[in-house]
C-alpha cells in the first residue's frame, strides 16, 4: 500500500511538489483555499528563469538604498511601520549585501532553475499546452548608461553562475522589439529563459495532470497541523481532516505561520507585487517579456492583453491593497508604448514568501518526522517549483535529490 503525502498550498510550487510525489508513487492530496493557482503564481510575469541568479540583497542595494528609501519609485514602496516592527528581519537581510554570499545564493538558484527549467518543458510537453510556451528569453532595458553600467556587476555574477547572454545597443533594440519606442540605449538579452502567456492556466494543466493520474485537490482552509504517535492529522475548517504519513508545506506566504503551530520560527516576510493588463499598442506586438530597469516595471505579453507587474511592495501581508505604486508603473507604460485602457475590471495584488537571505526552505523540517519545507522562493517560484517538486519527491522517498540542497537546509537557520 503506498503511502499518503498531503501537500499544504496549491501555488506552482505545491502543484509541482504533488506532482512529482505523484509521479513517484505516492498517494497524493493537494490542499489550498482556493482553486490552485489563484494565490501569488496566478499574478507573475510568466518568466521560466534560470537566470534569476541575484538575489535583491546583492552588494548593489546598499548603493540604492538611500534612493529606495525615498519611498517614490516604481520598484520598491515600503510601509515605514512595517519595516520598523521588523527591523531586526531587514537588518539581517541587508548582512547578507556581499560579495561572498551574492555569489552562494546565485550558485545554488542557478542549480534549482536549470533542473526546473527542463522538467518545465518536458510537463508542459506532457500536458499538451505548448502553445503557453515561448523561447525568446527575457530582456532587461535600460534607458540610461549609468544604469547599465551598474547592472554590470550583476552581469559579472551571472557569469560566475553560469548564465548566457546576448548585449545589444540602441539600433540593435528596434530589432530585437520594434514595438518598443526608441528611449532605450542598452538591453540585456538572457538568451536560455523561456516563458508562458498564461501562467494561471500552466498551473491548471498541471492540475490536470495530477487529477487524471488520480491526484485529489481539496479546496479548504487548514487550521492545525497535529503530529503525535499516529500519522499527520491536517485540520480543515471544514471538520473534513486529512490523515496523512507525510506532509509537504508549501503554503508560500502562509507557510511560516502554519510553521509556528509547530513551534518553528521562520525568518519570512512578504515581497507584495500587483499587475494588470493593457490593451496592446498599435505597435508590432511585444515578443517577450521585458524588465524596464529605469522604469521599475515588466511588461509581459499574456493572452489577455499586455501585463504590467511591478516590483516590491513591503507591507504587512494582509494589509489593504495600494495602487499608487501600479498606477505609476500603468501611467509610464501607457505614455511611452501606447498600451491601451486596463483589460481587468480590477488589479490584482499577490505576496511574494521572502526569507532572510533570499532563498527557499527545502528540506526535512528540524523536529518532526515525515514533515517537509519547501516554500520561500520570493519572486521566482515559477521558476523553481518543478525543480523543487523533484527535490521533495526525493526526500519523500528518502533518496538523494538532484542538487545539492545543503543552501536551502532549513536548519541553517536557528528555527
Amino acid at each position: 500500500m503506498s503511502k499518503r503525502v498531503a501537500v499544504l498550498g496549491g501555488g506552482i510550487v505545491g502543484v509541482c511538489a504533488a506532482l512529482e510525489a505523484q509521479k513517484a508513487g505516492f498517494e497524493v492530496v493537494l490542499i489550498d483555499r482556493k482553486k490552485p493557482g489563484r494565490e501569488t503564481s496566478f499574478g507573475n510575469a510568466g518568466v521560466l528563469s534560470e537566470s534569476s541568479v541575484v538575489v535583491l540583497n546583492n552588494p548593489g542595494l546598499i548603493k540604492t538604498l538611500p534612493k529606495l528609501l525615498m519611498n517614490n519609485g516604481i520598484g520598491f514602496r515600503y510601509s515605514p511601520w512595517f519595516v520598523l516592527k521588523n527591523l531586526g528581519w531587514f537588518l539581517k537581510f541587508l548582512s547578507y549585501c556581499t560579495p561572498r554570499k551574492s555569489r552562494h545564493a546565485a550558485k545554488a538558484l542557478r542549480a534549482l532553475m536549470v533542473i526546473s527549467l527542463e522538467r518545465h518543458k518536458a510537463l508542459i510537453k506532457e500536458a499538451k499546452v505548448d502553445e503557453l510556451l515561448r523561447y525568446q528569453g527575457w530582456l532587461k532595458i535600460f534607458r540610461k548608461t549609468e544604469s547599465f553600467e551598474r547592472f554590470k556587476a550583476e552581469m559579472k555574477i551571472m557569469d560566475d553562475a553560469g548564465v548566457r547572454y546576448s548585449v545589444y545597443d540602441q539600433s540593435q533594440i528596434r530589432q530585437l522589439e520594434p514595438g518598443l519606442e526608441p528611449i532605450y540605449k542598452h538591453a540585456v538579452l538572457v538568451d536560455d529563459t523561456c516563458g508562458v502567456n498564461n501562467p494561471a492556466k500552466l498551473t491548471d494543466a498541471y492540475v490536470d495532470l495530477f487529477l487524471t493520474a488520480g491526484g485529489v485537490v481539496i479546496e479548504d482552509s487548514v487550521i492545525g497541523l497535529d503530529h503525535g504517535t499516529q500519522p499527520w492529522v491536517v485540520r480543515l475548517q471544514s471538520g473534513n481532516d486529512v490523515i496523512a504519513d507525510q506532509v509537504v508545506l508549501a503554503a508560500g506566504a502562509w507557510s511560516a505561520e502554519i510553521a509556528s503551530w509547530l513551534g518553528y520560527r521562520i525568518p519570512m516576510l512578504w515581497e507584495r507585487g500587483y499587475h494588470r493588463h493593457l490593451e496592446p499598442a498599435k505597435a508590432p506586438a511585444l515578443k517577450r517579456a521585458i524588465h524596464d530597469i529605469d522604469g521599475g516595471y515588466v511588461m509581459a505579453p499574456m493572452q489577455t492583453g499586455v501585463r504590467i507587474t511591478t516590483g516590491v511592495e513591503m507591507r504587512d501581508r494582509d494589509a489593504e491593497m495600494n495602487f499608487s505604486q501600479l498606477d505609476a508603473a500603468i501611467e509610464d507604460a501607457r505614455s511611452h508604448h501606447g498600451f491601451g485602457e486596463p483589460v481587468d475590471a480590477e488589479p490584482w495584488m499577490g505576496r511574494r514568501p521572502t526569507l532572510v537571505d533570499s532563498l527557499p526552505m527545502l528540506g526535512s523540517a528540524p523536529r518532526h518526522e515525515g514533515l517537509f519545507f519547501n516554500f520561500g522562493h520570493q519572486h521566482i517560484g515559477l521558476s523553481m517549483a518543478p525543480g523543487s517538486g523533484q527535490v521533495m519527491a526525493a526526500l519523500l522517498q528518502g533518496q538523494t535529490p538532484p542538487i545539492d540542497i545543503a543552501p536551502f537546509n532549513p536548519s541553517r537557520f536557528p528555527i
